[in-house]
């Protein structure tokens, strides 16, 4: 018996080495947590709410610390212009961007031009919010709207006879209503009857309204 105690409890140097290293291993995290102080837990009432950060009472808790307040637009406050003159230094201060403006004065440089104060609404960039508040400042400079329409030669006069058998195409544009192609075809058919011998060889003439046969009918003379 004793010397199977002698054998379990002796050791060598190496395993002596190793049992004081684990002992001063266990002893060092034994002692560690006295090294840190004791967090402290605060205790949180179930009725409190947190003030918004922008809230009176928070910064007067915080008299010390600065908040950056919202970059806020400037107040805008129009007044009477025309947009087909209006520098880019007026459209500035009418609160558009820069890229709006540009868009405008390329537009006018293209020859564009605002008739009417809605044309604002046709610019890109411009929101509809934008233009219901300039709108009822607009005041523009009225010139003669441009039309489409062709213009209009100088009204022709009815000649007091017509000599249906004699006249040529160019006589016959000189009658209201008369075309190129109408004449020519009124000239041929005359042509291919050796002359028109009553009114009514006359209105079968092809492409001759009645409208305008009963305004040439009275003034032909066969």
């Amino acid at each position: 018996m004793k010397k199977i105690l002698k054998d379990y409890f002796s050791f060598n140097s190496r395993e002596r080495v190793s049992i004081l290293l684990l002992c001063c291993l266990m002893a060092f995290f034994w002692i560690l947590p006295n090294w840190y102080p004791e967090t402290k837990k605060i205790a949180v009432s179930n009725d409190w709410v947190p003030n918004s950060i922008d809230s009176p009472k928070a910064l007067a808790n915080e008299p010390n610390k600065t908040y950056e307040k919202p970059n806020t637009a400037n107040v805008v406050k129009p007044f009477e212009f025309d947009p087909n003159i209006l520098p880019a230094e007026g459209w500035v201060k009418l609160g558009l961007r820069q890229k709006t403006i540009q868009t405008i004065l390329h537009y006018r440089e293209k020859g564009g031009r605002f008739w009417e104060a809605g044309d604002l609404k046709k610019i890109w960039g411009i929101s509809e919010r934008e233009a219901n508040l300039l709108i009822p400042f607009v005041v523009i400079n009225k010139i003669d709207k441009p039309t489409n329409h062709p213009t209009i030669e100088n009204p022709k006069s009815m000649p007091a006879s017509i000599l249906i058998n004699r006249v040529t195409a160019s006589d016959l544009l000189l009658i209201p209503g008369f075309t190129k192609p109408l004449a020519a075809r009124m000239i041929k058919f005359r042509d291919k009857m050796g002359g028109f011998q009553s009114l009514d060889q006359i209105k079968k003439t092809y492409g001759l309204s009645d409208s305008l046969f009963q305004l040439i009918a009275p003034k032909i003379v066969l």
